[in-house]
């Protein structure tokens, strides 16, 4: 009797050592590495500061529900959420990974509660009270160190902001399930989703779809407070309906493989060959709606792969350590284990539903698998694996004859895993992934400086991309005075020009003519010759950019 007390103390300590686990490991050298802001990050962290300074974006659209950037209409909650640290601490590195840095750090907190919801709503009857608590602080020290979500909490990338809201959503949408007026709480948080990343737009409605199947005579006997959620949600979303009307084309074009000059080429060669061979049925056969099936299909199944999962992690080295995949390879027969066992309680569709449903935004667009894209899926693997944990180490590893040794044995793995990955994120990955994170800009932006009042023109090259971004983001271009460059219509891609600046690839063959002016290009484009005044070089000692003066 006197034990219960001690019980909740014990849980909070042990949580908050997670928390500021979690807290260090996502605030340490937060604005050194990874080693540079990448173009999407310079982007964010320069219009939270026009938003700041003029309460408009870098277009001069007055506080927008979407950032036009590159027109890709990045979601906009980031950039307000990077006004405060802005405002108090000036533009820089820390101060645009910092609300990405606190959302993941406050997921770590929504993982706690929603896994206790989620196993008390389980009823996984292997385990007691406490045993549920520890259940729910394994999961939260397998988020804290999960080298995918340490990967994102530590950039700015909107996704990790909308991980936190989908997460909120879900707890008071569990919370719900028991007291219905939580429902109002859940509607907001998953509408706000929508304003943060551009996956929750539709793995929330695929969410609550599947959970209202699953609980239809629940949330029917709450039904007033689901509608009123509803209400209320839609209230919210009216302005993000409103510009995805108008503009939300121009991101789903420039991602979705349902794009049919890309992908219907083969079906129409094919359609052409059948007729010419009197095939009757060609059109049946290469049907376009077979094939973006198919495509939908084959990047839906990639986000299952097991080298994108425990490997290499996906194509961009942005996303991942180098030599790393996304989560740690000892979580693999845990995850095995953990689902083998939740597969025997009824309720625990509604994690495999989660589960299932969340990278199916991702499966939609190019270039899968997507860790970014499919970031909300990420902690169902946590619970996977805790459950695998606590089913190995209670119930299969105690019948065991060398038990001891083999806990040691992995412990000491699960030790070297944590090391190695911490190794390649600190010491080897900011050398090898340089020019993936744009490493240069920063650097080739200085000696701008240095020249500029002695140049009528500085031309930069494009072949790296968004060169602009850079210039705007650490010679802090007036906001308002950079606005006023644009008289409105598309932005032309290889053709920026503001200032003294022209952005555009280098044809040295031409440009080495030009007078008084500045270049900076590849080493592909200008040849080492005497004009150089500098090389830029990425952190591996390859040479980034030259800077030649005529």
């Amino acid at each position: 009797m006197k034990s219960e007390p001690i019980e909740p103390m014990r849980k909070y300590w042990v949580l908050t050592a997670i928390i500021l686990l979690g807290l260090f490991l996502r605030f340490y050298q937060l604005g050194k590495n990874p080693p540079a802001l990448d173009w999407d990050e310079a982007s964010l962290g320069y219009n939270a500061y026009s938003i700041l300074k003029t309460g408009a974006d870098e277009f001069g659209r007055k506080f927008p529900v979407s950032i036009r950037s590159f027109e890709d209409y990045k979601p906009a909650v980031y950039v307000y959420l990077a006004i405060p640290g802005i405002f108090l601490f000036g533009l820089n590195e820390f101060t645009t990974r910092l609300p990405s840095a606190v959302a993941g750090t406050l997921s770590l907190i929504l993982t706690y509660l929603v896994v206790s919801e989620l196993f008390t709503f389980i009823k996984f009857d292997q385990f007691n009270r406490p045993k549920k608590t520890q259940l729910a602080l394994l999961t939260t020290l397998l988020l804290a160190i999960s080298p995918w979500h340490l990967q994102f909490s530590r950039v700015a990338f909107e996704a990790n902001t909308g991980l936190f809201f989908v997460l909120a959503g879900i707890l008071f949408f569990l919370k719900g399930l028991y007291n219905s007026r939580w429902f109002v709480l859940s509607g907001v948080l998953f509408a706000f989703s929508f304003y943060s990343y551009h996956s929750p737009r539709l793995v929330v409605p695929l969410l609550l779809f599947g959970w209202t199947v699953m609980f239809f005579k629940t949330i029917w006997r709450q039904k007033w407070w689901v509608i009123a959620s509803l209400i209320l949600a839609a209230v919210i979303l009216i302005p993000f309906v409103k510009e995805a009307v108008s503009e939300g084309r121009a991101r789903f074009t420039s991602v979705t493989v349902l794009n049919p000059e890309e992908r219907l080429k083969d079906s129409i060669t094919r359609i052409i060959y059948d007729k010419e061979a009197g095939i009757c049925c060609a059109k049946l056969i290469h049907n376009r709606r077979i094939v973006y099936f198919k495509e939908i299909l084959n990047g839906y199944l990639d986000h299952f792969n097991l080298d994108f999962l425990f490997l290499t992690g996906d194509a961009p080295l942005r996303h991942h350590a180098v030599d790393m995949g996304l989560l740690y390879i000892w979580e693999a027969p845990f995850i095995l284990l953990g689902i083998l066992q939740l597969l025997k309680y009824q309720n625990s569709r509604i994690l495999f539903w989660w589960f299932l449903a969340a990278p199916a935004a991702s499966a939609l667009t190019t270039g899968t698998p997507h860790a970014v894209r499919a970031l909300t899926y990420l902690p169902t693997y946590q619970i996977f694996t805790a459950v695998g944990l606590f089913h190995f180490y209670r119930n299969l590893l105690p019948k065991l004859r060398f038990r001891y040794i083999l806990s040691i044995g992995l412990s000491v793995l699960v030790v070297l895993n944590v090391f190695y990955y911490l190794n390649s994120y600190y010491i080897h990955t900011p050398v090898e992934a340089s020019a993936d994170w744009q490493y240069g800009y920063k650097q080739a932006v200085v000696e701008i400086k240095n020249w500029e009042s002695q140049v009528d023109k500085v031309i930069m090259t494009y072949a790296y991309d968004q060169p602009h971004v850079f210039i705007l983001f650490y010679d802090r271009i007036d906001p308002l005075w950079y606005q006023k460059q644009w008289t409105g219509g598309e932005v032309m891609r290889f053709k920026r020009k503001f200032g003294k600046y022209e952005f555009r690839p280098i044809d040295w063959a031409r440009d080495k003519d030009l007078k008084n002016t500045l270049i900076i290009g590849t080493p592909s484009e200008i040849p080492a010759t005497e004009n150089v005044v500098k090389e830029i070089k990425f952190l591996n000692g390859q040479i980034a950019f030259r800077v030649v003066k005529l």
